[in-house]
């Protein structure tokens, strides 16, 4: 076409049509028509109008940034105010350029991108969570530990608990990571849905050392021996090689522990740990077929106390009672009182918590505790020396004739552990100074200063203590 190329697109048919043929037609009455734009006076008007767009549009980006800049350095975030003089968020905390252990471990605390799944550092590692059992585990070292997790808190307790728990962490050269809200959904993942408490920490399984029989204690002392059974390289590696048990107590006894046949509920497994720890119990004794494992859910019902007792497992629980009873220890059967009503502990002494006495002043013990349902098996409780049991209280009030075992356990450990009434043993030099203070042999009425068993340097004497003073 040799004509002029017509750029307007409101040009109606009929002056397209003109312009093509060289005539015209009448257009519609009211009609105006547009002046016929040239193709370089087309091009010119099109650029000028993506320059002036591309214009607004960096100035528009322009003003938001500066506005960002000026909200991040001056406005309220949280409890606190950016001042003009705090350091920019690409710097250090100290105005440096932001290299330092603090700095990383700030950027760090203050990223989004939480992973998908956290995988294991080994295939035996497990994730403890709970404040309680963190803690306790780091304090007293029993395991190796991989990465420790801290959810960032907003309160003052929250944030003083971070500070003792990093500070153990730190202690035992364990990597710290503080993670945000976006790590709860992940969080929840690696406690099985169990509250953490914004705590999780990866380690190595619980040492369980496997033993045979527990060896002879002439005298109360603060330590026995153990022999120990076979294990692996790996499971030495974990559980360890040392056959001497060290307990403490706070007067002078026998040691005392718990063997735990068939409990298979964690949260009662994790509750007889927290009450023999509470209670003073030197150990607790696993037969490993039969019983609960030790999983993060029984540790965390242990609130920590599985971290501290020794924990020794038996394979075979027949043979480990046999031969401990032939090294002098004793072991006490934890029967129901309608045990020994129907004739089942025929032979063997039976006794309550108010006919037992003090039996770890005597010789060392071990409580056989059994399942929820079926109580202790029948070969594991005729090897028993005695049988024990809690009387009830209340009786003819329905069939509940029995204690949940965990509140069982307390209370029987409670019985074999409490303290021993005053025996009256003073020196020979305590006793003559008493003589001179009071006059004569005999003092105060309730106070026999004869010795009952003299010794060269110790007698025993009949003292009433609510009588001395």
């Amino acid at each position: 076409m040799g004509g002029p190329r017509v750029e307007n697109a409101s040009f109606n048919r009929a002056e397209r049509r003109a312009a093509a043929f060289g005539h015209k037609e009448k257009p519609p009455e009211g009609y105006k028509a547009l002046p016929i734009v040239s193709e370089e006076q087309g091009n010119r008007s099109r650029k000028d109008f993506d320059d002036s767009r591309a214009a607004k549009r960096q100035q528009s980006s322009s003003s938001w940034r500066a506005k960002y800049d000026t909200a991040a350095n001056t406005k309220d975030y949280g409890d606190e105010k950016r001042s003009a003089d705090r350091p920019t968020r690409k710097s250090g905390l100290d105005g440096s350029a932001g290299n330092s252990k603090e700095d990383i471990e700030e950027r760090s605390r203050r990223k989004s991108n939480a992973p998908l799944a956290i995988p294991y550092t080994t295939p035996a590692s497990e994730f403890l969570y709970g404040h309680s059992v963190v803690s306790a585990a780091l304090k007293f070292s029993r395991r190796k530990f991989y990465k420790l997790y801290l959810y960032n808190g907003d309160s003052a307790e929250v944030r003083g608990q971070d500070r003792e728990v990093r500070k153990l962490a730190l202690a035992a050269n364990v990597e710290v990571t503080r993670v945000g809200h976006d790590w709860l959904n992940l969080m929840d993942k690696m406690s099985g849905g169990r509250p953490h408490n914004g705590y999780i920490l990866e380690a190595s399984p619980l040492p369980k050392l496997p033993v045979t029989s527990l060896q002879a204690v002439p005298a109360p002392q603060s330590t026995f021996k153990v022999t120990l059974n076979h294990q692996s390289r790996e499971e030495e590696a974990i559980n360890g090689n040392n056959s001497t048990i060290r307990y403490g107590t706070g007067y002078r006894r026998y040691p005392f522990l718990l063997l735990l046949d068939g409990i298979r509920d964690t949260g009662n497994m994790g509750a007889i740990f927290r009450s023999a720890h509470f209670l003073g119990a030197d150990g607790i004794l696993l037969c490993t077929r039969n019983s609960a494992a030790l999983s993060p859910v029984t540790l965390k019902a242990a609130a920590g106390a599985a971290e501290s007792l020794p924990i020794l497992s038996v394979d075979q629980p027949g043979s480990f009672i046999e031969q401990c009873q032939r090294n002098g220890w004793k072991f006490y059967a934890a029967v129901s009182p309608s045990s020994s009503d129907s004739g089942m502990t025929t032979g063997r002494p039976f006794y309550s918590l108010s006919s037992m006495g003090n039996p770890t002043q005597e010789h060392p013990c071990i409580m056989i505790l059994g399942s929820e349902g079926d109580g202790l098996r029948w070969n594991i409780q005729k090897k028993a020396d005695f049988m024990l049991g809690i009387e009830p209280q209340r009786t003819g009030y329905g069939e509940l004739d029995s204690l949940n075992v965990s509140v069982a356990a307390a209370l029987l450990c409670h019985g074999f552990l409490k303290k021993p009434k005053t025996t009256g043993k003073v020196t020979r030099a305590l006793k003559e100074k008493l003589a001179d203070v009071l006059g004569g042999s005999r003092g105060r009425e309730g106070i026999a200063l004869s010795p009952t068993k003299d010794k060269a340097d110790e007698s025993e004497v009949a003292v009433d203590p609510q009588r001395l003073f």
